[in-house]
Order: structure tokens, then sequence, then C-alpha cells
């Protein structure tokens, strides 16, 4: 009878442990990858300010990130945020703080750390310019960072 409750026990205790290795929040950085998305994908967007992609997106309609006020219906306060569809799951971000340069936008389980510079052959416009965008994702154990290059602007 023993034997039999310590094997139960031993049983139940190892899928347990697979159940816990197997949440999200214990993903590395190599199990997060960023998904392409048109910006008429994202709910509420008023007008997207930042529209970016990797250098291996060669589509003009697919972007993955944007930037830009997030005005639900009905609410009449709009939010400044990040949009990027991480593992397959479209995630708005809200920008808690910024300069010049750098943005930081948080979610519950999520925040972004972008840092932005111009680049070099830039066409510099008054409505906005080509950029480039480093970006730092963090999920609880896991982090990520990549470069995508775009437009900001008006």
């Amino acid at each position: 009878m023993l034997k039999s409750i310590v094997f139960l026990a031993a049983l139940m205790s190892s899928s347990v442990l697979f159940c816990i290795a197997a949440e999200r929040s214990n993903l590395h950085s190599d199990a997060l990858f960023t998904d392409s998305f048109k910006v008429n994908e994202i709910a509420d967007l008023g007008h997207p300010v930042c529209t970016l992609t990797q250098s291996n997106n060669t589509s003009e309609e697919l972007f993955d990130y944007v930037e830009g006020d997030i005005c639900p219906v009905g609410s009449g306060a709009c939010t400044y945020s990040a949009i990027i569809k991480l593992n397959g799951k479209m995630l708005t971000l809200k920008r808690i703080q910024s300069d010049k340069t750098t943005s930081i936008f948080k979610n519950n389980d999520i925040s972004i750390t972008t840092i932005q510079s111009s680049l070099q052959k830039s066409n510099m416009k008054e409505e906005g310019n080509d950029v480039k965008l480093s970006i730092t994702i963090r999920a609880r154990n896991s982090e990520k960072k990549f470069d995508l290059s775009g437009y900001c602007g008006i």
C-alpha cells in the first residue's frame, strides 16, 4: 500500500513539473518570435505614427512593429501605444516613459524598450523621417533584441 502511494505521488509530481516548465512565462528568448501584420488588424488605432519592419520583411503592407494612439470607441481618451504580434498574439503596450530617443512600453506581462536613431541617408521632412529602431522585448524569464527600420511621422 505504501509503495502505491509513493508511486502515485512521484507520478503526480512529475506531471506538475512538466506543466510548470511549459508555462508561457518560462519561455526563453529563442522561443520569442514576432509576426508581421497589417495596420488594419489593430483595433482602435487612430493613426499609425511609426510603422517599422525587420530587414527580411519585403512587403509594403506588412509591419513588425507599429506605434500610435489607441482610441477605444466611446472612451474619449487615447493612449499612445506600441503594437507588436508576439508568438502569434497581437499585443498592445502602453507607453510609460519616453524622451527624445528612448521609449518604454508595458503591459501586464511584457515590456518593450526602444532606442530610435535617424538613418544617415534619411529624407528629413517636417512631417517625419526614416528611422532605425533597436528594440528589446522583456518577458518574465526571457529577453529578445533586434533592429527595425521604417518611418515615423505625422
